[in-house]
């Protein structure tokens, strides 16, 4: 049975010819794939989005594919990047494997080797999200335990929108961890709320329970 949307795995597809995008169709249905047509799109969809792989043509209309795998992992280090394209020098593969590629297929190919090199892409990739989440892990306690240390004043005056930038701080922190101990974008979308559920939602809450119950007890105090 196939996998629903939200457990497939997501796969950007940068290339400019229809017929490439339905091969890549067919041989990878069990995946969500997405496509771009050129160097701006591509970027833009990587930048907003989280892909599980990036399947790259090295010939694009306004600008190379080793430039968009060179933007790409300035931002994405370690998601896998795969160049499927007719750009057959050595050179060529040369210059995407230095800019951060993982693999160089030269079209067309055997669909089977096609297939098997993104499961293996993709399943490298998740065996690395453990101990990824566990950095994450370790940088959500490190930054609870410093908001602990945040004097009742600066509380006070930040009660109103603190709960929602605490949690916005250790996302980001505990993304910048993930990604250093080597998991990729993908794998942290989908762990970031186990990672938060119970710990980091507890302590965020805390302090803002605590200063109502003091509000409440303050106001019974007062003479009728």
């Amino acid at each position: 049975m196939r996998n629903s949307d939200k457990e497939r795995r997501r796969i950007l597809l940068v290339e400019d010819h229809e017929d490439a995008w339905e091969i890549a169709a067919y041989i990878l249905e069990e995946y969500k794939l997405f496509h771009a047509r050129d160097f701006a799109e591509g970027l833009r969809l990587a930048r907003r989005r989280y892909f599980d792989l990036y399947i790259l043509d090295n010939w694009l209309p306004d600008r190379s594919g080793v430039e968009l795998c060179r933007a790409i992992r300035e931002f994405d280090p370690h998601t896998p990047i795969l160049f499927y394209s007719a750009a057959a020098y050595e050179s060529d593969k040369r210059e995407a494997l230095r800019a951060g590629a993982q693999e160089y297929f030269v079209k067309p190919v055997i669909f089977d080797g096609l297939k098997q090199t993104v499961a293996h892409l993709i399943s490298a990739a998740r065996e690395k999200a453990f101990e990824a989440r566990r950095a994450a892990m370790d940088a959500v306690r490190e930054e609870l335990a410093i908001q602990r240390m945040e004097t009742a004043e600066l509380r006070e005056n930040a009660r109103e929108n603190r709960p929602r930038a605490k949690e916005k701080k250790l996302r980001v922190r505990a993304q910048i961890a993930f990604l250093a101990a080597g998991g990729a974008r993908g794998d942290f979308a989908r762990e970031w709320p186990s990672v938060r559920s119970e710990e980091a939602r507890s302590a965020l809450t805390s302090d803002v329970d605590e200063h109502e119950h003091q509000k409440i007890g303050e106001a019974e105090r007062q003479p009728v």
